[in-house]
């Protein structure tokens, strides 16, 4: 197993194959005390955490920024990295929870709407029925209430935080607090509670598999995925293609 390093300017990008980041996941339960953070960057990622020099600060300091998406792989391809594996939450989340399943770890899950998050945990029940999921939270609450959010975290006894309120909300929020939070793994998910919910359909396997999802979320949801798509990608690419390689 090896977790190798990328980095783009001062930024480390983590990036293996999906068993061997899963098992370096789980391997980390078990074997370490200290706290672990996760945040996926893609491009669009990469924009926002560079508008904000405090989550820039953090992601690149406190936690294990993860290589992910087509447009980073080309960008790496382009400065002569070659092609590197990419790791995206939505796959990689099975092969983590599979691992899991029967290690007794317990689980929090905070994100999305209630409506959401209620498939979210019966899609867990159903796929790995020996997970102990002890608390969870939808993502909707304001700043006044997050102290009792990371009270009711803890009062669960979890060990892994899944979170999925989008980035880069639910980076800020776990930063904000991670010296608060007495759990062992924070996985910062984005949009995954609304997929394993089934709120919001995959690409087929096939355009999966052609690189080709972000197309088919653009169709599916053009105004959102707009910016995504367009200015946040393109001035990323930018970026880091005038990035002189170390």
């Amino acid at each position: 197993m090896e977790i190798k390093k990328l980095q783009i300017g001062d930024l480390n990008l983590h990036y293996a194959e999906f068993e061997d980041f899963a098992v370096y996941l789980s391997g980390h339960l078990k074997f370490s005390n200290k706290q672990l953070i996760i945040v996926h960057i893609n491009l669009r990622n990469y924009y926002f955490m560079n508008k904000d020099n405090t989550l820039y600060d953090n992601i690149k300091n406190n936690s294990i920024a993860v290589f992910e998406g087509i447009g980073l792989k080309m960008c790496a391809a382009l400065k002569g990295f070659g092609f590197i594996s990419d790791l995206n939450g939505t796959d990689l989340f099975p092969l983590f929870m599979k691992l899991t399943e029967r290690t007794g770890h317990k689980f929090f899950l905070l994100g999305g709407s209630e409506k959401s998050l209620a498939g979210t945990i019966e899609h867990i029940h159903q796929n790995y029925p020996q997970v102990n999921i002890t608390g969870s939270h939808n993502g909707y609450f304001d700043e006044k209430k997050e102290a009792e959010i990371v009270k009711f975290i803890n009062k669960s006894c979890a060990d892994v935080l899944l979170i999925s309120m989008g980035f880069p909300l639910q980076e800020k929020f776990v930063f904000k607090y991670r010296d608060k939070l007495n759990v062992s793994l924070i996985w910062n998910l984005g949009g995954l509670f609304d997929f394993l919910s089934g709120l919001k359909p995959r690409a087929p396997a096939i355009i999966r598999r052609m690189r080709f999802e972000w197309l088919y979320r653009f169709v599916k949801e053009p105004i959102r995925m707009f910016h995504r798509n367009t200015v946040s990608a393109v001035w990323s690419v930018g970026k880091i293609l005038l990035i002189k390689k170390q």
